[in-house]
């Protein structure tokens, strides 16, 4: 089969001008075989239109953002979500306040930068998302963009939860005063009550509490007792996709110009949130309490692994997003600029917020006559009830609910975009054919998604959540993380991968970079794994209360299903590909660098060098 002369590229793009070596050959058809195989080689493989044609399977054109400044929105309005404003925050207050910035900015070097460029450069090198991506660098370890998606898949069920809640909470702000003011309402048992400086030591709940306990989710005794659905929160959690799926059914052309609000709006809101902090009493101490210096919780290996999984699960890496947006760049862009931009907004990001929290907790902590210790908290329990009744003391409450709680709903929105995104892109780089129809593709992943949240939306659902978000963000991710590596830098070759990036990009990549990529960056994450499983404890709820049996259960399954994602399609491609394990291996692990190497990559029509063991061209690459 012909093809264009304007399609023709390097596979790897390391040989663009392979010369023609048979063209005084005495036998033409030797010539023509010759001649027809080069130029199969010569042709990019993500840009083949014409190649397969019949199979259902031939490459569609990828689309390229519009403006640059898109991207950047994309990917900073992903890796900033919930966890910025109700993560960090905790974390740099527990673990030595401005100490913490030490360990942090170390792991963001030496880390959190080098596998944020690892991942551009892997997505805008192989126009692919992760699913296709990794099998390109290296087609034995081609499930690592499957481990992600099935990360991502988890992250995906249980976020849209999260972000049901927020409509919730927005749409109750509309209700004057607040629903969640006093304790006069349906829901409020006998121990709640409205703490105040009079009363600080009196024990009970805030009117918050059992609004977000008993109102948006009626909880259950335990979560051995899930209960009924709740309805409310079904049609909530059904909005929550179809706003998901209207903003990315027509891809990044659209989805490109709903981040110029949504990952530009939490901005102007959190600067506002912060001068209306930095005016109410107590601000300043607040912000003292969570800028102070202990020393002493550097010596701590806590503080060290709280500071690289943070650096680690803020920034998205390893979940495939990063990747997807990278696939849609032009393959000239500055990847290491891009991942600096990127790691360092989404940082500085993060300790902006702390400011702006706990100017807040200042603020409730002089109001309820509490030590801040007191009053502090992290994750939703942080913007569902400790936020919430700072608000309700403001002088136009509603205001500030409202805008606090549209500023998570557009941080929540930007995280699904993300990876939904990132998961219909796999599924059209899969299958090609799918490409004309993505609205229906789009459509049927939200059919498919919001059933699967349901068991969230009962009254045990907070604790199914909970067990997710333990297990997602644990051991599977660090191993995929260890695997994107493996498959790119020791495989496929990082200096070799360095240099490609070098000639279509006409940026180095310098040699630090390169011993990160080699050394640093993958011994960290081994140390992290190392330590994790060491200092292994089960979830846990409430009160630090552990799970009953089959609550690890699952989340040890939840676990093996992402290694299986990337280990069952190695295992599978060695058994099914001809020759000696060792022949087997170094066919699927090395992608070939030289023109020798890749003239013994042959079409499927080579039938003398098919039976001497070669694959076609096509097992490898597409």
């Amino acid at each position: 089969m012909t093809v264009p002369s304007e399609q023709k590229e390097n596979i790897d793009l390391e040989n663009e001008n392979i010369s023609d070596t048979s063209e005084n050959s005495d036998d033409s058809k030797r010539v023509s075989n010759k001649m027809s195989s080069q130029e199969h080689i010569n042709v990019d493989a993500e840009e083949k239109q014409n190649l397969n044609a019949d199979d259902g399977n031939t490459p569609v054109k990828r689309d390229n953002w519009d403006k640059k400044v898109e991207f950047f929105l994309s990917c900073i309005g992903y890796a900033v979500g919930f966890g910025n404003l109700w993560r960090f925050p905790y974390l740099c207050y527990d673990n030595g306040g401005g100490a913490f910035l030490i360990p942090y900015l170390i792991f963001l070097l030496t880390c959190g930068i080098p596998l944020m460029t690892l991942e551009l450069a892997v997505g805008q090198y192989f126009r692919s998302g992760p699913a296709k991506a990794f099998y390109k660098a290296c087609p034995l370890l081609g499930g690592t963009g499957y481990g992600m998606l099935t990360s991502l898949a988890y992250t995906g069920i249980f976020y849209n939860v999260l972000f049901a809640w927020v409509i919730f909470f927005l749409i109750a702000s509309f209700i004057t005063p607040l629903p969640w003011t006093n304790c006069d309402n349906i829901w409020n048992t006998p121990s709640c009550f409205v703490r105040n400086a009079s009363n600080a030591n009196l024990s009970g709940t805030s009117p918050a509490q059992e609004f977000y306990l008993f109102r948006l989710l009626n909880i259950s005794s335990g979560p051995n007792v899930l209960g009924p659905i709740r309805w409310e929160l079904a049609l909530l959690l059904l909005a929550a996709w179809v706003i998901v799926y209207l903003c990315v059914f027509r891809g990044i052309k659209w989805s490109g110009k709903v981040v110029y609000f949504t990952a530009t709006f939490p901005y102007v809101v959190l600067i506002i949130l912060f001068v209306r902090g930095l005016t109410l009493p107590g601000a300043g101490d607040g912000i003292s309490y969570y800028l102070r210096v202990d020393t002493e919780k550097l010596k701590l290996a806590k503080t060290w692994r709280n500071a690289a999984t943070q650096i680690f699960f803020s920034s998205g890496l390893a979940f495939g997003p990063i990747v997807t947006f990278a696939s849609y760049n032009k393959k000239s862009d500055n990847v290491v600029r891009d991942a600096v931009i990127i790691s360092g907004v989404n940082c500085l990001t993060s300790f902006f917020c702390g400011f702006v929290v706990f100017s807040v907790l200042g603020y409730l902590s002089h109001q309820q006559g509490l030590p801040i210790s007191r009053v502090v908290a992290q994750g939703p329990g942080l913007v569902f009830i400790v936020y919430p009744t700072a608000l309700t003391t403001l002088p136009a409450a509603n205001f500030w609910a409202i805008l606090f709680f549209f500023m998570l709903l557009t941080l929540g929105i930007d995280s699904l975009m993300g990876g939904t995104e990132s998961l219909l892109s796999a599924a059209i780089d899969i299958a090609p054919k799918l490409a004309p129809y993505r609205p229906w593709v789009a459509l049927g992943f939200s059919v498919m998604f919001f059933p699967l949240g349901l068991i969230l939306t009962t009254r045990g659902g907070l604790y199914i959540l909970t067990l997710l978000n333990f297990y997602t963000a644990y051991i599977g991710t660090y191993i995929i993380a260890f695997m994107e590596i493996t498959s790119v830098v020791y495989f496929y070759g990082g200096n070799r991968f360095a240099k490609n990036l070098q000639r279509i990009t006409g940026q180095p990549i310098y040699l630090p970079m390169r011993i990160c990529w080699y050394i640093i960056t993958p011994g960290m994450i081994v140390m992290i794994f190392i330590f994790s499983l060491v200092n292994y404890g089960p979830a846990t709820y409430g009160n630090n209360v552990p799970f009953p049996w089959w609550g690890e259960l699952v989340g040890w399954i939840m676990i093996g299903l992402i290694i299986c994602a990337i280990f069952i399609p190695a295992i599978y491609s060695l058994c099914i590909t001809p020759g000696t394990l060792k022949e087997r291996f170094n066919k699927l692990a090395f992608v070939p660098e030289s023109k020798d190497e890749m003239e013994k990559i042959i079409l499927p029509d080579d039938i003398e060098l098919k039976d001497a063991g070669h694959r076609p061209v096509s097992y490898y690459y597409f």
